[in-house]
């Protein structure tokens, strides 16, 4: 070898240690990085990404609310909750599903192809019913069926049928108000909905040996009006009678306390049945009706006409002419009218509802006849 062969090769020999000192540094400060990011995460975010772990294990199922009761005047309740059951499958847990499709199928009285439809489809959770009688989800619940879960709810009840149905109005499927007070204090009777968190494998089946939290609801507040039920059914007995009297298509009765103006009943009959909203009257045909015309029956048979509807005041608005002209000084109680049975007023003749008219009167007598002509002159 001569001297340059070995000049050359100590120089190679020198930038290959160069060359690897280098790619050695560089992997030190890669995997310094790296470790520095590890320890970032685990100690630093651990919070977070244990939080979110969890969050990937878990399943949540909502727990309803009881809806706050409505109370009456006397504090009777008119509005109260009833325990019932909504039946719901977990896809991965099913282990039987035709076990499952023939008792939920029987035991709720669905067609199977309805429920084998659900218990089929890939989700988290699927609900089957809600609103189910408790007796019959706790028989369901008896059965020990894999991925089949019976959550206990609430729905709403009426103890009192039809009586102020108008006024109270009524909840949906969801516990939702709908019409009347339970739409207009919505607010304040639904509460807070809880939750229900199980811990699940990769495959999303529970695991038993985790338990599972609770997150309790909060019940809606009570609500207390100014009816009095009493009142109310004796207001609406008169109402019935009237309609069938005098052959009307509904008779509306509004009682007012005239210390402070407080409602104490408010009749519209007919009324509806306040446990089955949307049953229509008998008299009314429900076969060979569209979904459009049956939800335009529904809507006139829930209307409130005592608050709905306008009407001319009529002899009523005499109460505020009177004390107009009382408290105006245009009038005294004393001072003499005659009535012929009607009165002209420009070219008009308005006629008394007394045609031979009722002759001499004073104001406190003609305002107990309700006379038209004293009034038009006052």
């Amino acid at each position: 070898m001569g001297k340059e062969d070995f000049k050359l090769l100590l120089k190679n020999k020198t930038y290959n240690r160069k060359k690897i000192v280098t790619i050695f540094f560089a992997c030190l400060v890669m995997f310094s990085v790296l470790a520095g990011r590890l320890v970032y995460l685990m100690v630093f975010r651990s919070d977070y990404y244990s939080e979110k772990a969890k969050q990937l294990h878990e399943r949540e199922r909502s727990i309803k609310a009881a809806r706050g009761r409505i109370l009456d005047a006397n504090g009777t309740v008119i509005a109260d909750n009833k325990t019932v059951c909504t039946i719901s499958v977990i896809h991965n847990q099913i282990k039987d599903p035709d076990k499952i499709v023939e008792v939920l199928s029987k035991e709720l009285d669905l067609s199977e192809e309805y429920v084998k439809k659900r218990v089929e489809k890939y989700s988290a959770i699927e609900r089957i019913k809600s609103n189910v009688e408790k007796e019959k989800g706790d028989a369901i619940r008896a059965y020990n069926l894999e991925g089949v879960k019976v959550d206990e709810d609430y729905k709403r009840y009426y103890p009192y049928g039809s009586l102020a149905s108008k006024v109270l109005g009524f909840t949906g499927g969801d516990n939702q108000g709908i019409i009347g007070l339970e739409v207009k204090y919505e607010e304040y009777l639904k509460g807070q909905e809880g939750t229900i968190l199980t811990v699940t494998d990769a495959r999303g089946v529970e695991l038993d040996a985790a338990g599972e939290e609770r997150i309790e609801p909060i019940a809606g507040n009570d609500l207390y009006i100014s009816l009095d039920m009493n009142i109310q059914s004796y207001a609406t007995q008169l109402a019935k009678q009237v309609m069938e009297t005098k052959e009307a298509e509904r008779v509306s009765i509004l009682v007012m306390n005239p210390q402070n103006g407080e409602i104490m009943a408010m009749a519209d009959v007919p009324e509806f049945d306040l446990n089955n909203p949307y049953n229509l009257p008998e008299d009314v045909a429900n076969e060979g009706i569209t979904e459009e015309k049956k939800q335009e029956l529904l809507n006139a048979m829930w209307r409130n006409g005592c608050i709905n509807d306008t009407y001319e005041p009529g002899s009523t608005f005499k109460i505020i002419t009177a004390a107009a002209g009382l408290e105006g000084g245009v009038v005294h109680p004393e001072d003499q009218f005659s009535c012929p049975g009607f009165i002209m007023v420009e070219d008009r003749r308005i006629r008394c509802h007394k045609v031979s008219g009722h002759g001499a009167e004073n104001f406190v007598q003609a305002t107990m006849n309700s006379c038209n002509p004293v009034f038009i002159n006052l």
